[in-house]
């Protein structure tokens, strides 16, 4: 099969901040990247695809008839169908390439098996985990992070001060797009249909709450549950007392997503808990701390992924390890006492805006 149009894909997708899949020499992009192309477009698909470029800059179906020289209503159709599969996403008849997010989980934002997932499964472990895309997913080449943790409000102290945004439900009542959607979670899906979740009995697939235009989207294609900004605080207050990870992106506007994460199929958690790639998930400002009261029982430890805590030989009482802590508050929900608490802890600022975010990474990892 020709490659051509797959390549000129890759190259527009290597426009996005995170750029794109290469090999470690950066002289080419990963073969199995390429070949994961070929099972989100078909050859007629990726004739029209290639002339889109990444969001946010959309191209009308008329610009791309006239880039691809193939008929406006041809284009159009074809646009629509590969849509509706999110790859592409568009609305009013503009088109832009997905986020690499939504491109690499384009098999996994539903739970039923379909014809070519567990071949996209294998692809991605091959050009993500063996090929150490997720440096680049998670953070720059230097280290800056993507997401960022959001405690609930619940675990924090009663007198620490919380600024606006760093709490979910601040952040989603004030900061948070108005259309939200609730999407099965791509990472535990993935790993569900390959029989490797090893949290299989500890958590259900669970969703990711999808935001603005991501909710939009999805929504529009017949997937996903559209919920309140009520409904939306609830659904993350229960997945975080169960003991599921709460991140977004790691600026203070409008976001996309919020994400509940595991350490074991997190494509973000997983740089800190299982690959070389410390900085991955920036943490929120907030470490947990027990009181005088604290038994010492290790109840809060089973809790934590990324194994932050410890019981002091001298106190026998639990003590954190901040370097490894990202101040989620989900050990706290453990604490039969009801003695640890999140304290504030300054260690990190999100960026403004999700653009500077987004200028920032692209700049660093073409530096």
């Amino acid at each position: 099969m020709n490659d051509a149009r797959y390549i000129t894909i890759a190259q527009k997708m290597d426009d996005d901040p995170k750029t794109a899949p290469k090999t470690k020499d950066k002289t080419a992009f990963q073969k199995s990247f390429i070949e994961y192309l070929k099972l989100v477009y078909t050859p007629e698909e990726a004739e029209i695809v290639q002339y889109l470029d990444v969001a946010p800059a959309l191209l009308s179906t008329q610009q791309i008839a006239e880039k691809s020289g193939i008929d406006p209503s041809t284009v159009e159709k074809i646009l629509v169908d590969v849509n509706k599969k999110s790859g592409v996403f568009g609305m009013g008849g503009y088109y832009c390439l997905p986020s690499f997010a939504g491109l690499l989980n384009i098999h996994h934002f539903y739970t039923e098996i379909k014809p070519d997932d567990l071949r996209a499964a294998a692809l991605y472990q091959d050009f993500f985990i063996k090929g150490e895309y997720y440096r680049y997913y998670e953070t720059s080449e230097k280290g800056t992070p993507s997401l960022r943790t959001i405690p609930v409000g619940k675990a924090i102290h009663a007198d620490q001060k919380t600024l606006s945004s760093e709490e979910a439900h601040d952040y989603i009542l004030q900061h948070a797009p108005e259309d939200l959607v609730l999407i099965p979670c791509p990472c535990r899906v993935r790993t569900e249909k390959m029989g490797i979740r090893e949290c299989k009995d500890k958590f259900p697939i669970a969703s990711c709450i999808m935001m603005g235009f991501s909710a939009l989207h999805f929504e529009s294609i017949g997937m996903g549950k559209r919920v309140t900004r009520q409904q939306a605080i609830d659904y993350f207050d229960e997945m975080n007392e169960l003991g599921l990870i709460g991140n977004t992106s790691n600026s203070v506007d409008n976001s996309n997503i919020i994400c509940l994460c595991c350490g074991c199929c997190c494509s973000n958690v997983r740089g800190r808990t299982r690959w070389d790639n410390p900085t991955a998930v920036s943490p929120s400002n907030y470490i947990p701390k027990a009181g005088e009261d604290c038994l010492g029982c290790g109840e809060c430890m089973d809790r934590c992924v990324l194994d932050a805590l410890a019981i002091d030989d001298e106190t026998d009482q639990v003590v954190v390890a901040p370097d490894k802590c990202i101040g989620c508050g989900v050990c706290t929900f453990a604490c039969p006492q009801e003695t640890l608490k999140l304290h504030r802890y300054e260690r990190s600022t999100p960026f403004s805006t999700y653009q500077e975010l987004q200028d920032t990474i692209g700049r660093e990892n073409r530096e």
